[in-house]
């Protein structure tokens, strides 16, 4: 379970570098996330407690003082320790010059982890957002400069450690993920991954549960529904021709897989980001989320 303040973005207000969403939450024990695929850069910050992060290609312990970045378009997975869960503030943003920025603090998909000395300033940054801005002030121009403050605080107070040694670099993993992105849209099956590899879909599944935590139809269904999410809320195709192109012949059981992963159909999820253009969609979902433990609390 995880309890969570979350900011509301206001308009964009350049489209160089803009907030999307961001907030803190207070996890319970082995509380987790995905795996996932984001449209916008996301820097999460831990303040207390430990957890778990994971790539495609690694898997990093984290602590108070550390954190991650994930990247648009890639699936990542991240859960709280079940015997001291953390605590964490976190940040999303986008624009033409979000990639450039990252790259200046040390930051990318391959170097997501960080430590940072500035803990107390990020967080004090963090309650300015989720205040309402002063009445004097254009609520888009003070979060542009908070976003900005957060970032300079990373780039000046920021360390990128090396990669660690037990980096998760199997030669089979990584064909297999490459060989999904690339072919997701084509209706390929687990099956069709592990002739690819010329292995068994026995040992396919034993390597995505060893390194991966979850198996690679798991993997398979997150990547098509990320893929479709991006496609909802950036294009007008109908609903049918998404599922198409995400790799589902057919149209219910594409909206039975979207709404059994994000607790709306694609059509309630597009026409909240059609009439909220101000929010992240992600915010969405995790209202879902939050009511439906809710409800299961209640029963």
């Amino acid at each position: 379970m995880e309890q969570a303040r979350i900011v509301f973005p206001a308009a964009p207000l350049l489209k160089e570098l803009y907030l999307c969403t961001g907030g803190k939450s207070r996890c319970g024990p082995g509380h987790s996330f995905g795996p996932d695929v984001r449209l916008n850069y996301l820097i999460h910050y831990v303040l207390s407690g430990k957890g778990v992060f994971k790539t495609d290609e690694a898997s990093y312990t984290l602590e108070a003082g550390q954190g991650f970045l994930i990247c648009p378009g890639r699936s990542t997975w991240y859960q709280a320790d079940h015997e001291d869960p953390w605590t964490y503030l976190w940040v999303g943003f986008n624009g033409t010059l979000a990639g450039a920025i990252l790259e200046e603090i040390g930051l990318s998909y391959e170097e997501p982890v960080f430590s940072c000395r500035a803990g107390d300033e990020l967080d004090s940054l963090m309650e300015s957002l989720l205040l309402p801005p002063p009445e004097n002030q254009n609520p888009s121009l003070n979060q542009q400069s908070l976003l900005l403050l957060f970032l300079h605080l990373l780039s000046r107070s920021s360390s990128v450690p090396q990669r660690p040694g037990e980096r998760q670099s199997n030669y089979y993993i990584s064909r297999a993920l490459a060989y999904i992105q690339a072919n997701y849209g084509n209706y390929i099956t687990v099956a069709d991954v592990a002739h690819y590899l010329g292995i068994s879909r026995c040992y396919l599944f034993d390597l995505f549960k060893s390194t991966m935590n979850h198996s690679p139809q798991e993997y398979l269904s997150s990547f098509r529904l990320g893929r479709a999410r991006e496609l909802l809320t950036t294009t007008a195709y109908p609903v049918q021709d998404i599922a198409l192109l995400c790799g589902y012949r057919d149209p219910d059981v594409f909206t039975k897989a979207f709404k059994r992963k994000y607790l709306a159909s694609p059509t309630q999820y597009r026409r909240y980001t059609l009439e909220h253009p101000e929010c992240s969609p992600m915010d969405y979902i995790r209202s879902l989320r939050r009511g439906n433990s809710q409800q299961k609390m209640e029963v």
